[in-house]
Order: structure tokens, then C-alpha cells, then sequence
């Protein structure tokens, strides 16, 4: 079945993983998960932590100055 066309703006950046990461990423796709390509896979797996890391709530911390009055 041929895939519908991207309704989503996208970019093509180059980023750097390790040999084992490409291997994995390699893996998914050869088996058609996530996408057909590494660089599908690979992208939808950037969004997907981009996604959780906005929609996981931040903890905030106060420093001990702030406890004690004191660094």
C-alpha cells in the first residue's frame, strides 16, 4: 500500500549515534516498525522523547541557600 503524503513540516538534521544505536534503529526498520527507514525510525523516536519530555511534569528544586538562607 503506498504511504499517504507528510502533512507535517519537516527538516532533515544530522545528528550522531553510536554504532549499536544505528544497529537497533536498523533492526526496526528492516522489520517495518516505526518506519521503513533508520531515518524514520529514528525520527519518530526524536519526537516521541521530544513529545514526553513537554508533557512530563518538571520537579523543581530549591537549592539549600534557599532552605537554610545559607550556600
Amino acid at each position: 500500500m503506498a504511504r499517504g503524503r507528510n502533512l507535517t513540516d519537516s527538516k532533515n538534521p544530522r545528528i550522531t549515534v553510536s554504532s549499536e544505536s544505528v544497529g537497533l534503529l536498523a533492526e526496526l526498520a528492516k522489520r517495518g516498525i516505526y518506519g521503513r527507514t533508520i531515518a524514520e525510525v529514528a525520527g519518530r523516536f526524536v519526537d516521541r522523547a521530544l513529545q514526553e519530555f513537554v508533557e512530563r511534569p518538571k520537579l523543581t528544586l530549591r537549592s539549600s541557600r534557599t532552605r537554610s538562607g545559607k550556600e
